[in-house]
């Protein structure tokens, strides 16, 4: 059971601006955030980070970045009408934050897997934060849970 949540609705970049929403990893082994950045030529580049807390509230609020590093793999075209099907994922360093660099047109997938078991005790939300960004260019952000389990009776008990 992989289930997909909409982390952040498309907008302006540097309007995501640590809006998205949280989620609950509690009942998961970790979480896939996939943010795509359609960088229209907006010179102002886009830096993800990823904060936890232990309410969503908390976790929204920015307070706690996720130190430790994780896995990220980001995949760019070469020009923004290359279908995206065509991307080859390349791996980063892990690291605990990334940098979409917005120099040239392009369309940017990141890729970046937190492990529950990262998380500070007491501490299950996660929440995109970034910063940067441009007017000009798009973005959207996805939570993927991996292996989640219901801990109540319906989906919706285990994204709160």
């Amino acid at each position: 059971m992989f289930p997909i949540i909409m982390a952040h609705e498309p907008a302006a970049s540097n309007a995501v601006a640590d809006t998205s929403n949280a989620v609950n990893l509690e009942g998961a082994a970790g979480c896939l955030i996939l943010v795509t950045e359609y960088t229209a030529g907006g010179d102002t580049d886009l830096v993800l980070t990823v904060h936890e807390g232990a309410t969503a509230a908390v976790a929204e609020a920015g307070t706690y970045a996720i130190s430790a590093t994780f896995p990220i793999w980001v995949a760019a075209d070469a020009t923004s009408t290359t279908p995206a099907t065509a991307l080859t994922w390349t791996r980063q360093t892990d690291a605990a934050t990334y940098t979409i660099d917005a120099t040239t047109t392009k369309n940017y997938m990141v890729a970046m897997y937190v492990p529950a078991g990262i998380l500070t005790n007491g501490r299950p939300y996660i929440c995109l934060g970034t910063s940067g960004g441009n007017a000009s260019n798009i973005a959207v952000a996805h939570y993927i849970l991996d292996r989640a389990r219901y801990k109540g009776a319906t989906l919706y008990d285990v994204l709160t």
